[in-house]
């Protein structure tokens, strides 16, 4: 009874219309002004008995959408078509059209892809069969929700995506009668300072290893599971996430033996309800008046995570308290990214420099820091003045960094110096210095 939708690796099988000057959309001669364009669905779905499938695309060569002309017929040389399943065949490439047979099928379900290639351009189409096996369970969602996380101790990025029949809350909660598949994914791209964040292309397997590696599920019982309307979860024994442009298609294990099919089809952005505006929480900075600070004799700890934002800088995230014992007093976190050429872990002091804050994406990433925000409510992100009593911050004392500068300065050994010149969201001045000795120091990049 077991069913499970597996994205098959590709092989070659180019169609290409060529001389002996060209070596075809392989060997590089592609014409680069033309555009490859899917112009069908990108998930086919067929019946137990087989059929003929076609895929249409479109070769354009425009700067905008509205300036596209098609070229009719393609020119040489021909895009070419692939895929490895032996239940695939006759694949044919023609004028805007890639053409192929689907065998009958007497097992379970299955799925594979065709590849459509033109030079370094390609897409894939989701080629899906029912099979004589019916799941226990089928369920057909109408939102997708979830939050991203970026990269930290991983290889993959992560982004952690809900499937519900109801508007999704903040991840760490449901709405009422709700019943929502929750998939903790890691990919290969990041999408860090994105006002929107849509779940990467590909196939995602259960790794129960907990690897972190693009392309896997994370397999611990808080991270991936099924979230039924009556508040109940049930883990996965086995699970696999096929995402296309409009699609996301999973196939479910649960431990109770189970096997549910989601079939969720729409827009691949998450709706993103864990990071709110900066207008939703009443505002962030809980301060009416300008904020000063000098604090002398405090501690730094700087972790350096590599790639961390995917947007091929380093990453130093500092926090810096001004009493260790106990840990109390001003507490101030930064998110620093600087060039690659800076020397990344090798380099004790790659986050020496001078920074600016931003809320729009830069042109250039080097030396600077995102705006202070919140994610779930509660978790402070990228640049923030708080104020620790206990060990525990008191939120009533708490101003997000909008804009300025940041100054970091190594006065000798492992002593710095950090100078603050900023404003909150709702314009009160953030100035200060802050000394401190340099004695957490830890790596926490995979890259």
């Amino acid at each position: 009874m077991k069913k499970l939708f597996t994205l098959i690796a590709l092989c070659a099988m180019a169609f290409v219309a060529c001389d002996n000057t060209d070596d075809g959309p392989t060997g590089g001669t592609s014409n680069q002004n033309l555009q490859l364009k899917l112009a069908s669905e990108s998930v086919m779905r067929f019946g137990v008995e087989g059929g003929q499938g076609q895929i249409k695309f479109d070769l354009v060569e425009a700067e905008t959408e509205a300036q596209a002309t098609r070229f009719s017929p393609v020119p040489a040389p021909m895009p070419e078509a692939t895929t490895k399943a032996d239940w695939i065949t006759d694949v044919r490439i023609g004028d805007g059209v890639v053409d192929f047979v689907v065998a009958a099928n007497d097992a379970e379900e299955r799925s594979t892809s065709i590849t459509v290639k033109y030079g370094s351009q390609s897409f894939i189409v989701m080629v899906m069969q029912d099979g004589v096996v019916v799941p226990d369970v089928t369920f057909n969602p109408t939102h997708l929700g979830g939050t991203y996380y970026g990269k930290m101790r991983t290889r993959g990025f992560d982004y952690f995506v809900i499937l519900s029949d109801m508007q999704p809350k903040a991840v760490t909660s449901k709405p009422s009668n709700a019943t929502e598949y929750r998939f903790d994914l890691y990919a290969s791209e990041g999408s860090a300072f994105n006002s929107t964040h849509r779940v990467p292309v590909g196939t995602y397997k259960l790794d129960l290893t907990r690897s972190g590696e693009p392309g896997t599920i994370d397999g611990f019982k808080d991270c991936s599971y099924l979230f039924d309307a009556n508040y109940n979860v049930t883990t996965y024994r086995d699970a696999t996430v096929v995402v296309t442009e409009d699609s996301i298609i999973a196939d479910v294990t649960l431990t109770n033996g189970e096997i549910h099919h989601v079939e969720y089809h729409g827009s691949t952005v998450m709706e993103d309800y864990s990071e709110p505006t900066y207008a939703d929480v009443y505002p962030v900075s809980q301060y009416t008046s300008d904020i000063n600070f000098n604090v002398t004799g405090g501690y730094i700890s700087a972790y350096y995570r590599g790639d961390y934002f995917g947007i091929g800088m380093d990453n130093w995230f500092l926090h810096m308290i001004e009493q260790k014992a106990g840990f109390s007093g001003v507490y101030l976190l930064f998110d620093f990214i600087v060039p690659k050429s800076v020397g990344g872990w090798e380099n004790q002091q790659g986050f020496v420099g001078e920074y600016n804050i931003f809320t729009e994406t830069p042109s250039d990433y080097s030396y600077t820091i995102g705006a202070g925000r919140l994610r779930d409510d509660s978790l402070q992100l990228y640049a923030w003045y708080l104020y620790c009593v206990g060990g525990q911050v008191d939120m009533s004392k708490a101003a997000p960094l909008r804009g300025g500068t940041v100054k970091v300065e190594n006065t000798g050994g492992n002593n710095y110096k950090v100078t603050v010149d900023s404003f909150d969201d709702n314009g009160n001045k953030i100035q200060g210095t802050f000394e401190a000795i340099l004695g957490d120091y830890d790596n926490q990049s995979c890259d």
